[in-house]
């Protein structure tokens, strides 16, 4: 063939690459416009039918070449969340005075442990889901006695449980044990519980943020510290628009501050939408937690990326997006090595993601295709 006549047969069959922009994951439909390609040694193609093709001569131009491949394509939402600890209620002291000593911040006070020390008395925690609202002493009956007896049984001060009855009825065996219990934390061992010795707590706290400072003067239900559970999450705002993208028990990818990444579970999706602060767009506020939280030890309050999968499709025949070629006649073809030679083979594309698109068509997994 003469190269006037390669040039008309180019002109006859227009053919162009495309290749959508990379940030798009989503279905693609691909509508193109037609250029014509032209030029020096340029060969024409042509498509008879839907699934036959033309062979062309091989150009003097090295070609690049990717493969056919079978794979799962996944489509991500990137969100930009906040890992922190999940907040609890704040913890008060109901004794008045100087305050002379506090815990850490980020320190987990356990049964036994001193909240805070007030007029150099400690305030000590006990388990219970009562909260204490009186003193307890010789003869007082009900179930804040038997929260206290059954925490300082808990607690070692009554061996065998063969010095003090454990009901809710305040006697001398109780007293003697409260005794014992008072001298070892440091308090003034008169076998009474004050109003404000003691903090009932359903379980262990940990320490956030302090709210009072060593010289402070508190009074009955002064707040001296929040709390956060030990648990770390991670939450982050779902647009109302992408309200269907997100679900809870979806598996997630999180970066964290370091770059690095770990996994994680949607654990809860807000029902309700609220307002941005100022006033703008609604979101749902949605929950991740880690599935191993040890690799966040140190990091609270600091801003992730989690990558939600929002669709996919399973074992499909998938190439490089650029390897596509929009046909002047319309539809799309693969230029698929063939010996010496190349071939165009007719295909139909389908989901894209990450730089690969799903095609169905007369290629199978292992072919070569031409990549510009």
């Amino acid at each position: 063939m003469s190269a006037t006549e390669t040039h008309q047969a180019g002109e006859m069959k227009r053919l162009e690459r495309i290749s959508p922009e990379p940030e798009q994951r989503r279905r693609w439909w691909i509508a193109a416009l037609v250029i014509v390609i032209a030029g020096a040694g340029l060969v024409g193609y042509a498509l008879l039918d839907p699934g036959t093709a033309t062979t062309a001569t091989t150009t003097p131009l090295e070609l690049s070449y990717g493969e056919v491949i079978n794979t799962d394509l996944v489509e991500t939402t990137e969100y930009e969340g906040t890992l922190g600890r999940l907040e609890g209620d704040p913890v008060s002291v109901r004794r008045e005075g100087t305050i002379t000593a506090l815990p850490e911040e980020g320190a987990t006070l356990d049964q036994g442990d001193v909240v805070a020390w007030v007029d150099n008395q400690p305030v000590a925690l006990l388990y219970g889901d009562l909260p204490a609202w009186r003193a307890m002493a010789d003869e007082v009956e009900g179930p804040d006695v038997l929260q206290l007896e059954t925490a300082l049984t808990a607690l070692g001060f009554n061996e065998s449980e063969s010095s003090m009855t454990v009901d809710d009825t305040y006697t001398g065996a109780t007293q003697s044990v409260v005794e014992t219990w008072q001298e070892s934390i440091g308090a003034e061992d008169d076998g009474v519980v004050d109003l404000g010795e003691v903090i009932f707590l359903p379980g262990p706290v940990r320490v956030d943020t302090l709210q009072v400072k060593v010289g402070d003067q508190v009074s009955g239900g002064t707040a001296v510290f929040t709390t956060s559970e030990e648990e770390i999450e991670i939450s982050f705002d779902l647009p109302t628009s992408e309200q269907d993208n997100v679900e809870v028990g979806d598996e997630v990818e999180i970066t964290l501050p370091d770059l690095s990444t770990t996994s994680g579970v949607v654990a809860e999706v807000a029902t309700v939408a609220t307002l941005s602060e100022d006033g703008g767009s609604a979101s749902f506020e949605v929950v991740v937690t880690m599935d191993d939280t040890l690799v966040a030890e140190g990091i609270d309050q600091a801003p992730v990326t989690v990558e939600v999968i929002t669709d996919r499709v399973d074992d499909v025949t998938a190439v490089p997006v650029e390897a596509l070629v929009a046909l002047a006649e319309g539809g799309y073809a693969v230029e698929v090595e063939d010996g010496p030679v190349t071939r165009l083979v007719a295909v139909e594309p389908g989901f894209y993601a990450d730089g690969l698109v799903e095609v169905t068509g007369d290629i199978a997994p292992g072919d070569q295709v031409v990549v510009p």
